[in-house]
């Protein structure tokens, strides 16, 4: 089972560069069953948080991360598909992310739309940190 520690630890370096918010180890805690994980050599290689945001079916994709030392072998890829199936199993319609990393053309080569902030769910536009001006990328769930 994964533990909250490991998520901080592959996280820590992109929370440093501004690019994934910080949470505490209590808050990665009691959303553990947000998470979707790949392992390899027994180390977390890469995660994804998708919340429900209790709103319109949509679900939102947060602390994306995959490690510095696995990039560039594909595994966000095998990461979006086990985050879709969550989010299909899940009944979500569509998922969002929110993202500070300059590589915003990898939601768009993976089928994600940049929208506007007032297409986030309510409760979410209230919660919108606008001096991070994030990106928002939207996909539908199929």
């Amino acid at each position: 089972m994964i533990k909250a520690e490991q998520i901080l630890t592959l996280v820590k370096p992109f929370v440093e560069e501004g690019k994934i918010l910080p949470r505490s180890k209590a808050q990665i805690n009691e959303n553990l069953g947000d998470f979707v994980c790949l392992m390899g050599d027994n180390q977390l290689l890469a995660c994804a948080g998708l919340k429900d945001c209790k709103e319109g079916g949509i679900g939102e994709i947060y602390s994306l991360a995959v490690s510095k030392k696995a990039q560039k072998i594909g595994l966000s890829l095998k990461l979006l598909d086990k985050i879709m199936k969550k989010a299909k199993a899940e009944k979500f319609s569509k998922v969002f992310a929110l993202t500070k990393h300059d590589g915003t053309d990898w939601f768009i080569k993976n089928g994600f739309t940049q929208m506007k902030i007032t297409n986030l769910p309510k409760k979410r536009q209230a919660l919108f940190n606008q001096d991070r001006n994030s990106s928002i990328f939207f996909k539908d769930v199929s």
